[in-house]
């Protein structure tokens, strides 16, 4: 343990499937993974879109903790997985010794970094992540359809999309009949694996 007595910041063993935090809830810890993997995924418009997978040494979770904003994701583990889990308190203790310049220049960062994560595609690192930034983009172009297209246009666009949303399929079936061989593969677990 690293800390006071009323806080300190512990490695924890998670079960596989362990949900670590919801998307919209409020943030009360990051973590850093330890060994095992996390994968993150964003509701929307009723599907799981899946985002990533964090890996050993990598940071999640510090965003809704930093800026007090709700979760953007879920996280959960996908094998067993040791963390370290940094509660909110050791973190805001340590932003508010910071010099105020580094405190602001924090902020600022975190309220840019989540308009990008919005809009940027970020650099793929498995073939399922690939597959994922395609079918972030279908879901984009998806919201032309109920728009005030010309019924030509619309047509065309949604037999297109519904093509696109197939090979996406195939392509998501590839990236799992092979993930033993890509590693830094990312999915998003039934409800029924997730505790």
């Amino acid at each position: 343990m690293v800390g006071g007595e009323d806080h300190s910041i512990e490695v924890v063993n998670f079960p596989k499937g362990k949900v670590l935090f919801k998307q919209g809830e409020k943030g009360d810890a990051a973590y850093i993974v330890n060994s095992g993997a996390v994968g993150m995924y964003r509701e929307a418009q009723g599907r799981k879109i899946p985002l990533t997978t964090v890996r050993r040494g990598e940071l999640f979770g510090e965003m809704a903790v930093i800026d007090d904003s709700p979760r953007m994701a879920t996280a959960f583990t996908l094998e067993d997985t040791a963390l370290m889990v940094i509660p909110i308190d050791i973190m805001l203790d340590k932003l508010r010794k910071a010099d105020p310049f580094i405190r602001s220049l924090i902020r600022m960062l975190m309220t840019t970094l989540r308009g990008v994560h919005d809009s940027y595609m970020p650099k793929s690192r498995s073939l399922g992540d690939a597959v994922n930034v395609i079918g972030r983009q279908s879901d984009i172009v998806a919201r032309f359809l109920p728009g005030d297209l010309p019924p030509a246009f619309q047509a065309d666009l949604g037999a297109k999309l519904k093509s696109l949303d197939a090979a996406i399929n195939d392509l998501r079936k590839v990236a799992t009949a092979h993930r033993e061989e890509d590693k830094r593969d990312d999915a998003t677990a039934a409800d029924s694996d997730l505790s």
